[in-house]
């Protein structure tokens, strides 16, 4: 019988496998976090085996590593494994933060909200890069204390402009043209699941509705094709869980992201 993964999903190809008193781990290099930073950054995928031994496999992770020159790693479990939680952390782990999932069911969408949406075009890049740090302030990387600031704006410009290359299935503005505001989301058409990967609305133009008026949006365009919208933000940004809640969605999943930083990155060596 398959042992049942605590998270994650246990082998994906490509990964590091450890192993430590009868429990395993996965763990894989994240190329872009890598190349936003400029250090070897990885992520811990997921785990199984005996979960007792939790501390000691993830004390195991944090040597291969180092062995590997990894110098950052990061756990994302689900919240109510509070004793995986106390494991990482007895590893070495440090609290970065909590992700909560609001979905709902796309049906019965409302009509076109009070802001004009368009479809954003190559030429606004500049514009929603600078829309995206103003607006992301609260995720686990800006928490990092030791993450660089740089790294920080390269990953943030280069996650929206990936949405505007391919990533996202479609980016939405708002005041096409001079936005205001945008929702870059992607779509899985076999599980007909929406997903709003990045949102952003400018300071000086928050309290108009337009966030709302970005997810009614989405929703009404993606109602014909998906049955769910998804969409994720931090547990400390109560305005964002307010909008969602308003535009129908309600919780249903919780994570807490636990980050590992070599001797070498925490001393700035």
């Amino acid at each position: 019988m398959p042992e049942q993964p605590w998270w994650g999903v246990p082998g994906a190809a490509g990964s590091l496998e450890v192993e430590a008193a009868g429990a395993r781990a996965w763990m894989r290099l994240d190329a872009f976090d890598t190349d936003c930073f400029g250090i070897p950054m990885a992520k811990v995928e997921a785990a199984s085996g005996d979960r007792s031994q939790a501390e000691a496999l993830f004390q195991a992770c944090v040597r291969s590593a180092g062995e590997e020159g990894w110098m950052h790693l990061a756990a994302r479990v689900p919240s109510a494994e509070a004793d995986l939680v106390r494991a990482l952390e007895g590893a070495g782990f440090y609290w970065v933060d909590a992700t909560v999932i609001f979905g709902r069911r796309l049906e019965d969408t409302t009509g076109p909200g009070e802001v004009p949406i368009g479809i954003a075009l190559p030429e606004d890049l500049p514009v929603l890069q600078s829309l995206a740090r103003g607006a992301f302030r609260q995720s686990r990387y800006l928490m990092d204390p030791h993450l660089s600031p740089a790294g920080k704006e390269r990953l943030t410009d280069q996650w929206v402009a990936n949405a505007l290359n391919g990533r996202a299935d479609r980016v939405f503005v708002a005041e096409p043209k001079n936005p205001v505001g945008f929702a870059a989301c992607r779509l899985d058409r076999r599980e007909r699941l929406a997903t709003i990967d990045l949102i952003a609305v400018s300071e000086e133009s928050r309290g108009r509705g337009i966030g709302r008026s970005l997810v009614e949006a989405v929703c009404r365009h993606y109602e014909p094709i998906a049955e769910v919208l998804e969409v994720g933000t931090q547990l400390a940004n109560t305005a964002a869980a307010r909008l969602y809640e308003a535009a129908g969605c309600r919780l249903v999943r919780s994570y807490v992201t636990l980050h590992w930083a070599s001797p070498e990155l925490r001393t700035g060596r």
